[in-house]
């Protein structure tokens, strides 16, 4: 079975509070991790490992390639849309 890798091309963050940033660390694995599926299961296990509380919100747009994630930055709730990029066959 062919299956396609994908990697974060761009992050769009939205929260309430307009002065909150991505911090850096997650930036690094929204930037480093390879996923197996547009449901990006790898990204979520590394902010997991981190501390972060994240989940994946299932309406994505998958068929634009873009995955959402809700990931708790201290008491704030923030939305990662991810631009996915398809990198290659396996």
């Amino acid at each position: 079975m062919m299956r396609k890798l994908y990697q974060v091309e761009m992050v769009a963050a939205v929260t309430k509070d307009s002065s909150l940033l991505v911090p850096e660390e997650v930036m690094d694995v929204m930037k480093t991790q390879i996923c197996s599926s547009l449901e990006v299961p790898e990204i979520v296990e590394q902010l997991s490992m981190l501390g972060y509380r994240v989940r994946y919100e299932p309406r994505s747009h998958i068929e634009n390639e873009i995955a959402s994630l809700w990931i708790m930055i201290g008491e704030e709730e923030m939305l990662l849309n991810c631009q996915m990029e398809p990198l290659a066959v396996h």
